[in-house]
């Protein structure tokens, strides 16, 4: 079965530059091993995490959440991970089992797929609001082009991939943030584009979104 292509909310297409990415924090390896821990050793404590965390900040306050059987992926290596990476690392691993291929009908029951709120409806969004801005840009990149989101998915965090497939989605980056130009550190911005690409597959394929026709492309994207 083919990829379904989910349109995006019209932004405009003139011309564009690629936002601005801050240094790296050198977290996105680690949220991304310690997701795949949580996710493995206690589905339901993952989950309860990214409705609970939250959605951006710096470490993680653990004496919050709750890791129930996945309590030993907690370790003197993660202590201090950041609340984008950790969240980033659980949708991630969530997707690779729940999803495996973005755009194609999961391989989970769709009742069992991961529910979680983002901010991503247009009237949610404040004036000059970093986290509005960034969840409704990671929502509308992850339903404009799904295959560099899913290859962002599948590449390592920190990785000369990483940054080619980063650099596919500049316009795309560029066009969705607007007239908004934030600078995002590579994690977070992987983080929210990651679980939006989570959160539009669950919607999708729940019947809550509609396929509505061709993706938005940036004028002159290939």
């Amino acid at each position: 079965m083919g990829k379904l292509l989910i349109v995006a909310a019209a932004v405009s297409a003139a011309a564009f530059a690629t936002p601005a990415l801050a240094d790296n924090d050198s977290m996105g390896e680690v949220g991304v091993q310690t997701g795949k821990c949580i996710v493995k050793a206690d589905r339901g404590a993952a989950i309860s995490m990214l409705k609970t965390l939250p959605l951006t900040g710096d470490r993680v306050d653990w004496s919050s959440v709750s890791l129930g059987n996945a309590a030993s992926c907690r370790t003197a290596a993660n202590t201090a991970v950041s609340v984008s990476a950790l969240r980033g690392g659980i949708a991630e691993e969530l997707f690779k089992r729940d999803f495996v291929e973005y755009g194609v009908q999961p391989q989970r029951d769709i009742v069992n797929l991961a529910k979680f709120d983002l901010p991503v409806e247009k009237n949610t969004m404040g004036v000059e609001d970093p986290t509005k801005t960034l969840f409704l840009t990671a929502d509308c990149v992850a339903r404009s082009n799904p295959n560099d989101t899913e290859r962002l998915i599948k590449s390592d965090p920190g990785s000369s991939q990483e940054m080619k497939v980063f650099q596919m989605l500049g316009p795309w980056l560029s066009a969705c943030q607007g007239s908004s130009r934030i600078a995002y550190g590579r994690t977070e911005l992987r983080s929210a584009i990651v679980q939006a690409a989570y959160h539009v597959s669950q919607r999708y394929w729940a019947g809550d979104m509609t396929y509505a026709g061709p993706a938005f492309r940036p004028e002159g994207a290939r």
